[in-house]
């Protein structure tokens, strides 16, 4: 078996170093990390103001009352959605999601869908694919 040395990548402007990776296999990064949306240390925030249908880890900004439809989410995916209206809002099941709780003691239904109060923050935690918990300030 081989053994793991520490090894960076320096960066070719300033042959600083941006990423290290350990011998414990532990790695560490300056500077901005980020895939083909945004930055991966910052959640994302998308605005929302038509129905739609959200899947994605992040922050969702929702105006004009559509309703938000969940999608099919990996294990572990976390969205928080602000109901930036003075109006409430519905937020859905997707096909694909058998068990949507809201977040309160004693609460076992599955709901089909609740309701956002308005300027309300809600926090969506998907448990599994198919199993989310909602709680948030006004969820009904």
């Amino acid at each position: 078996m081989s053994t793991l040395a520490t090894t960076n990548i320096k960066n070719p402007s300033s042959g600083t170093n941006n990423i290290e990776l350990e011998t414990n296999g532990d790695v560490t990064a300056t500077g901005s990390i980020s895939d083909s949306v945004s930055n991966v240390r910052t959640p994302r925030v998308t605005n929302i103001s038509t129905a739609t249908t959200i899947a994605d880890e992040g922050v969702y900004y929702v105006s004009n009352n559509p309703t938000v439809t969940l999608g099919a989410p990996a294990t572990g995916t976390i969205m928080t959605l602000y109901n930036s209206s003075g109006s409430s809002m519905t937020l859905a099941r997707g096909s694909t999601v058998v068990w949507f709780r809201k977040g309160a003691d004693n609460d076992t239904v599955s709901h089909t869908s609740v309701t956002l109060g308005a300027y309300s923050t809600t926090t969506v935690t998907f448990f599994s694919s198919t199993f989310a918990v909602v709680t948030g300030t006004d969820v009904s």
